[in-house]
């Protein structure tokens, strides 16, 4: 087959010599009964398709046919009827014998038309819960040589809507909860016996127990298998039988063939010896059937092998004959004995050739599994009986013909995707070929079971039988078994792998604290939720991170353009600096319609302040238009004084003009200083000096002050804005600019609030404080 095209539609695996492809999961398995199988990463394209068949286009469920009446099952058959139409699922549960199969038989034929794809019939003799799910996916998806993986299969199923009854169930707990929640769509009618393992508490599977027939009923049904009335002696006999069965349906069945089959003066046996007195009316041929069945644990093997393994042409009229007296039920596709007709006929000595016929029956099985004839699907359909002649050969002591056996039906087995029972055939030749002493078999069944395990995603437990392969054909010397040994191993190796490491998350250094977003956040659009974003950054980077400086001198902070050529400032002190000018502009403007109201005359701190026109000498209020900070640069600068000299050394300067002590609004104590005699240097008097009697009023910080000291407005709240040489910038966006050019004429007129007033010669006044600057100091 073609692995880079789907294989079509409905088309079986072919089998040139006996190597079968297959897809399992994710996996492309090789059936190889030479050397082992191979498995390898399904390529792409290799995936078969699989359509869904349309509701009611599904084959005919495979129930049992209708036998005898159901007496006194009617409530319970319509209660099974309403719970399946409501969409709950239901376990009913009885001993063997009691007349699940044919109850479940019943509501079947009922529920016909509940669901879309009607009702599938599953057998769960033997199966495991993912064999369950796997059957029911065959049943409504057209596909062969084909076991989805766990997530495909879930989804896949989880869209079927049908009444799936399931006979014989052996499992529950957790595996049963699986189920239930792999088929949501689906309503389940199950039957168990007693010791079948309980379903969880929080299941949504309601159980029901079928009790067994009352005297009334028992005697109906008797009188049903004789065709006849019964006596009184019959009557009375039943009466007895009835109480010791427990009304099982079985059991009557078998007392109703007896009284059939008897002779007329034959005495009635004891409930006990039923089966042991019904046996002994049939035929040979029906008794060796019994004894080959007991051989097999109860399971009878299908009618084209009868004639060769009894001996006898005439054994399908046996089986026939066999299933009239009621000793056998349905189980599958085949038939077996209930647990209690079993028991009954191993004491009454019809066990006693079970070793030689249980070895008959392997060596029968091995010779037609070895024919070229012999297809997957008639292995499949025989895989119960093929089960319990390994498991009786191997309990009678026949290593080799268990080893030879188990090699032979293992291929076929997983070719038919039976997997619990391919691994039941693999660990019981293992354990026979341990005992045999064949280590070339017993190497082929460790390389199966790590293929199985490969499949079943248990990777360890598949390390480990292959290398015990690898190991036993090394011994060998068997080149080609352990060529696939270690490709398997290599798959196992890579399949174990671990996936490619995530990126760790950021660590701190020890002592610093962890950051808090470790994705940037895109800066807002709006410029002022920008400069807002940005300043709140920098406040949270002085915050978080902790770094250890030598502290530097203190220098006087200018608030003002920086100079051509000198770095930008740090982003945190560019925020400060802005925050800074905007309060000072804010300020500015308040001041400035503080002057230019009318207070009354008789309020000494509110009074109008004299005209700067009068006096010239007076500090601007405004600043240049085209500036964000309302600062104005004065149109003559003094050289930058020394740091280094002490103000002793200039007894010229003003105290009111040393730039590191201006005068705070925070002190309402403050009194401003003494005018000086005359202009000094550092005074920042206007360009044609100043009279003595104003020489200090450009030099205080308040600005307009006269020569008495009076205070004007300079108690206005707000921070001081403080001038130097010393440039420290404002704005981020402002570069450097060059100083106002003292030649450009000042504009004649009133002096608006955001414009220098002019004296009467033309000159704009430059009284300012110790910077230059035309803001006032508050």
């Amino acid at each position: 087959m073609d692995l880079n095209s789907p294989a079509p539609n409905g088309e079986p695996p072919r089998e040139p010599g006996r190597v079968v492809e297959l897809v399992a999961g994710d996996f492309l398995l090789t059936v190889n009964p030479v050397d082992g199988g191979e498995i390898v990463s399904c390529p792409p394209g290799r995936r078969p398709i699989t359509p869904r068949r349309a509701p009611g286009t599904l084959p005919a469920p495979a129930a049992p046919p209708q036998g005898a009446p159901l007496l006194e099952r009617d409530e319970i058959r319509h209660r099974l009827y309403r719970l399946l139409a409501r969409g709950r699922s239901v376990r009913l549960t009885g001993p063997s014998g009691s007349g699940r199969t044919a109850l479940l038989a019943a509501v079947a034929r009922d529920a016909a038309e509940l669901a879309p794809y009607g009702v599938i019939w599953l057998n769960g003799h033997r199966r495991t819960a993912d064999d369950i799910l796997q059957d029911l996916y065959a049943a409504v998806h057209t596909t062969s040589g084909y076991r989805p993986g766990r997530t495909e299969l879930a989804a896949a199923l989880r869209e079927v809507g049908a009444v799936v009854v399931l006979d014989d169930t052996e499992f529950g707990d957790t595996a049963l909860d699986e189920v239930l929640a792999a088929t949501p769509e689906c309503a389940f009618l199950l039957s168990a016996g007693p010791d079948a393992p309980a379903a969880a508490p929080a299941s949504r599977l309601q159980e029901i127990e079928l009790p067994g027939l009352t005297h009334t009923a028992a005697l109906e049904l008797l009188e049903l298998a004789v065709a006849r009335p019964l006596d009184d002696t019959e009557r009375a006999w039943a009466a007895d039988l009835c109480a010791a069965v427990d009304g099982l349906p079985l059991r009557l069945t078998e007392a109703g063939a007896l009284l059939r089959l008897r002779a007329e003066d034959a005495p009635l046996p004891e409930p006990a010896r039923l089966t042991a007195a019904l046996a002994s009316t049939l035929s040979q041929p029906a008794r060796e059937l019994l004894r080959l069945a007991v051989a097999l644990g109860g399971e009878l093997p299908g009618r084209d092998h009868l004639a060769a393994l009894s001996g006898d042409t005439s054994a399908a009229t046996a089986r026939t004959e066999l299933l009239d007296a009621g000793l056998l039920a349905p189980s599958g596709g085949g038939h077996r004995l209930p647990e209690a007709v079993l028991a009954d006929l191993t004491a009454a000595g019809y066990a006693d050739t079970t070793g030689a016929r249980a070895h008959g029956a392997a060596v029968h099985y091995t010779w037609w599994l070895g024919r070229r004839e012999t297809t997957a699907d008639a292995v499949a359909a025989e895989a119960d009986a093929l089960l319990a002649t390994v498991a009786a050969t191997q309990r009678a002591g026949h290593a080799a013909a268990v080893t030879a056996l188990a090699r032979a039906a293992a291929p076929p087995l997983a070719a038919a995707l039976l997997w619990s029972a391919w691994e039941r055939v693999l660990r019981s030749g293992q354990e026979s070929a341990r005992v045999a002493g064949e280590v070339a078999q017993q190497a082929y069944f460790h390389h199966e079971l790590g293929v199985l395990a490969i499949c079943r995603g248990k990777l360890d437990r598949a390390r480990v039988e292959l290398e015990a392969s690898t190991a036993l054909r090394g011994v060998l010397a068997d080149a080609g078994g352990a060529v696939a040994g270690r490709r398997a191993l290599t798959l196992v190796e890579d399949l174990s792998r671990p996936a490619l490491p995530q990126a760790p998350a950021h660590t701190p250094p020890m002592g610093l604290p962890a950051r808090r977003n470790e994705t940037p956040a895109l800066p807002p659009a709006d410029p002022v939720a920008r400069a807002v974003a940005a300043f709140d950054q920098a406040e949270e980077e002085a915050e978080t991170q902790v770094i250890h400086r030598v502290p530097e001198p203190e220098q006087p902070v200018v608030v003002g353009r920086p100079r051509r050529g000198l770095p930008r400032p740090a982003k945190r002190n560019v925020a400060v600096a802005g925050a800074g000018a905007l309060l000072v502009a804010v300020l500015g403007t308040v001041v400035a319609f503080g002057l230019t109201s009318g207070p009354g005359d008789d309020d000494p701190e509110n009074a109008t302040p004299p005209d700067p026109s009068a006096t010239g000498n007076d500090t601007p209020l405004g600043g240049d238009d085209d500036d964000d900070t309302p600062t104005r640069r004065p149109a003559t600068r003094d050289p930058e004084p020394d740091e280094s000299e002490s103000p002793s050394e200039t007894p010229s300067e003003s105290p009111s003009a040393t730039p590191s002590d201006p005068p705070t609004t925070a002190n309402p104590t403050y009194d401003p200083p003494a005018p000086s005699t005359g202009g000094s240097s550092d005074g920042g008097g206007s360009s044609g000096g100043g009279s003595a009697g104003h020489s200090g009023g450009g030099g205080s910080p308040g600005g307009g002050g006269d020569g008495d000291g009076d205070e004007d407005s300079g108690t206005s709240d707000g921070p001081t804005e403080t001038g130097g040489p010393t440039d420290n910038p404002t704005d981020p966006t402002d570069g450097p600019t060059e100083p106002d050019d003292p030649s450009t004429p000042p504009t004649d007129g009133p002096s608006e609030p955001g414009e220098p007033p002019t004296d009467p010669s033309g000159n704009t006044s430059a009284d300012a404080s110790p910077t230059g600057e035309g803001t006032p100091t508050l």
